[in-house]
């Protein structure tokens, strides 16, 4: 059924419009099995909702009619038209999901299958695997059986010849020993004379290591430290109690005068001044108080 647009938009509400612009091809291809499984829900309802009001429409229109399906002219031809247009969404929508549910079960077949075959290929690189494992594993238990079996006549004899070369070496020692017994005694006294020397002086070289050591571990006491910072600060006093050498340069070797005011008198007349200059009487250091007035003064003044 060809319906175009301003033809089912006269026709059909809001929710239903939303259904008719589901249902055409371009938006079918997009949707999933799922969401056309709730679409044609939706359609179906709405056309046996329209369907049920077209024959409501019919049965109350009889009287008025005369006819006995109740339709004369265009009595209910709008209602009928909806029931039509609905159904064909319907149609279309229940279409495409039959397609894309054999499309996704074709889909799911196939997945299935690669899955099998991928098992199936990683079960013979197990095997595989296994086999070589094994061959390893039996090569490697030959070769050690045969080089334990060459260890153990090796180390037989080795063994064997190992008491002879002992007993060899006990005779030459014990002959050497006896030979020198005559000649060690004085050089063994002077050797044990000599490390006794150098026992005694590292022992005093530590014990006195080790005095240090706890004395610098235990600190200068408070009395001491007191003791030192006095005798610094008089050093500091004397040294600086000293004539400089530059005092007397200009002075015929006598010393400068202390800084400051040369006379009372002058002292307090820099004060004034001072005071003058920050103006503390009149103002109490609200200096820009002070500003602006003499400021409205000048503008005053110049009106």
């Amino acid at each position: 059924m060809a319906v175009t647009r301003a033809k089912a938009t006269s026709l059909l509400n809001a929710t239903e419009m939303g259904l008719y612009d589901d249902s055409r091809a371009n938006a079918l291809r997009g949707h999933s099995e799922a969401k056309l499984a709730r679409l044609v829900t939706r359609a179906r309802t709405a056309r046996d909702r329209a369907r049920d009001l077209e024959k409501r429409q019919r049965l109350a229109s009889r009287s008025t009619t005369g006819s006995k399906s109740g339709r004369s002219g265009q009595a209910n031809a709008r209602t009928g038209e909806k029931a039509e247009l609905l159904a064909d969404i319907l149609r279309r929508l229940e279409a495409q999901h039959r397609d894309t549910a054999k499309a996704e079960k074709a889909a799911g077949r196939d997945k299935a299958k690669a899955a099998k075959s991928a098992a199936t290929a990683k079960a013979k690189t197990a095997t595989a695997a296994k086999r070589a494992t094994g061959k390893k594993a039996a090569s490697k238990t030959t070769r050690s059986g045969k080089v334990a079996s060459g260890a153990k006549t090796a180390s037989a004899s080795t063994s064997a010849k190992k008491p002879a070369k002992k007993a060899a070496a006990k005779q030459a020692s014990s002959k050497a020993t006896s030979a020198a017994a005559g000649k060690a005694p004085a050089k063994g006294a002077s050797k044990t004379a000599a490390a006794r020397k150098d026992a005694a002086e590292k022992s005093t070289v530590k014990k006195s290591a080790a005095k240090k050591g706890a004395a610098k571990s235990a600190g200068i006491s408070p009395k001491r430290a007191l003791a030192n910072t006095r005798k610094l600060l008089a050093e500091q006093g004397a040294k600086a109690a000293q004539p400089k050498p530059w005092d007397g340069l200009g002075n015929d070797g006598t010393a400068q005068a202390a800084p400051g005011f040369q006379s009372p008198k002058a002292r307090s007349r820099a004060l004034e001044l001072h005071a003058g200059e920050t103006r503390q009487a009149p103002i109490h250091g609200s200096i820009s108080t002070r500003d602006r007035k003499n400021q409205g003064k000048r503008d005053h003044r110049s009106k």
